[in-house]
């Protein structure tokens, strides 16, 4: 009896040791904190980015050294891209079709002392001068090699450029579409002995032109910290700008003497390195470099008449003391133009937000063929009529991509 007294005690004991046990453990369960579930995966990249920015220009050139605006502009770009095919393997790696706006205000105040382009169509000053619109497709090959498409179309009421009158009088008495009055009369006058000139007197349907571009990305061969990323673009007006001006000339989107020729080429290179994995900042650093080349008649405009420099201004006398031609084309070389740009990263701002980012930089071009440079002297030099080489543009802006 003792015996089984002993073991109906130790068998009490550890049944009352198990069940406070297994409370213990019920209770410190129930006071673990809960565990979480495990996170849903991340939803797969999206096929479409996009990107607006809102910059300003101390200056405005184009990419074939037209000088636009001597003075700033602002300008609002906006664009969306969509990625169709993406492959590491075989030989073409990834397809892709996008478009951009692109929309320019001037900053200045009516008048050739603005620019010529904006100034001398009051209507136009201090709202939209103009508009471009560009669609684009993209495919990249053999892994280095990238193939884009980009047609171009230029549009607003004063889209259009600068022509000589041959017939040096004053008011200017042209066929249609031309009409006379203080839009077309001659802004710097008779004095001089300065040519007159018809400026913004052409409502133009718009400028189209493409540009085929092969360019080759060296930093995924290399991994240095700098890339240079050289390329080739293939520039093809589709037609000029619709209308014949003064003895025969017409207006392209290259420049306002580029009528005889619709073709040239813009070669360069985009060195690129980015300063975060040695600054630990979020720097991009880039400095576009091209020049363009292309046939001496692209530069200078035809002279049907005999006129001298009938699409080529002619810089201090009158068209019938200067030989046909002066001024005109000089070379095969348009331009060759460098800069640098820098892209810094808001990387304080959510990136559910969008990246944020501020830009800024310059852009050096240097005019080589004096045609070109005529031309400039009309657009950017108003107020000191003469050729100009050199010119140095600035540009600051703000962005967000998604």
């Amino acid at each position: 009896m003792k015996r089984l007294a002993r073991t109906t005690i130790y068998g009490s004991i550890a049944a009352a040791a198990l069940c406070l046990a297994s409370g213990l453990a019920i209770a410190a369960d129930m006071t673990l904190p809960t565990k979480a579930p495990p996170p849903p995966p991340a939803p797969p990249p999206s096929n479409w980015s996009a990107f607006l920015v809102v910059g300003y220009n101390f200056g405005q050139m184009n990419p074939q050294g037209q000088a636009v605006y001597k003075l700033g502009d602002y300008n609002l770009v906006g664009g969306a891209n969509l990625s169709l095919y993406k492959s590491k393997d075989g030989f073409i790696n990834s397809w892709s079709v996008g478009g951009l706006g692109i929309i320019d205000w001037t900053s200045g105040a009516p008048g050739p002392s603005d620019a010529v382009w904006a100034g001398l169509n009051p209507t136009e000053n201090g709202s939209a001068l103009y508009y471009i619109l560009q669609a684009n497709t993209s495919v990249t090959f053999a892994q280095y090699w990238t193939l884009t498409e980009e047609f171009f179309h230029l549009g607003g009421a004063n889209a259009n450029g600068g022509v000589l009158n041959p017939n040096n009088t004053l008011p200017l008495a042209p066929p249609p579409p031309f009409t006379t009055g203080s839009q077309c009369a001659n802004p710097f006058g008779t004095g001089a002995g300065l040519p007159p000139l018809a400026l913004g007197c052409l409502s133009l349907p718009g400028w189209n032109w493409n540009n085929l571009r092969l360019s080759f990305s060296d930093g995924l061969i290399t991994h240095w910290p700098i890339s240079f990323n050289p390329y080739v673009t293939w520039w093809y007006n589709f037609f000029p700008s619709g209308f014949a001006g003064i003895n025969g000339t017409t207006t392209e989107a290259a420049c306002f003497s580029c009528n005889s020729e619709h073709t040239d080429f813009l070669i360069g290179m985009e060195p690129k390195m980015n300063m975060q994995p040695y600054w630990g900042v979020p720097l991009t650093l880039t400095a576009p470099t091209w020049f363009t080349v292309g046939s001496k008649s692209f530069w200078a405009g035809t002279n049907p008449s005999g006129i001298a420099g009938s699409a080529c201004v002619l810089i201090g006398a009158q068209p019938a003391t200067i030989a046909a031609g002066t001024n005109c084309s000089t070379s095969n070389i348009g331009i060759f133009t460098t800069g640098l740009t820098g892209v810094w990263g808001l990387t304080s701002i959510p990136a559910q937000w969008g990246h944020w980012f501020v830009k800024g930089g310059f852009q050096w071009f240097d005019i080589v063929n004096k045609a070109l440079q005529a031309d400039n002297a009309v657009t950017w030099g108003l107020t000191s009529f003469g050729l100009q080489q050199n010119i140095v543009v600035g540009f600051v802006g703000l962005g967000v991509g998604f």
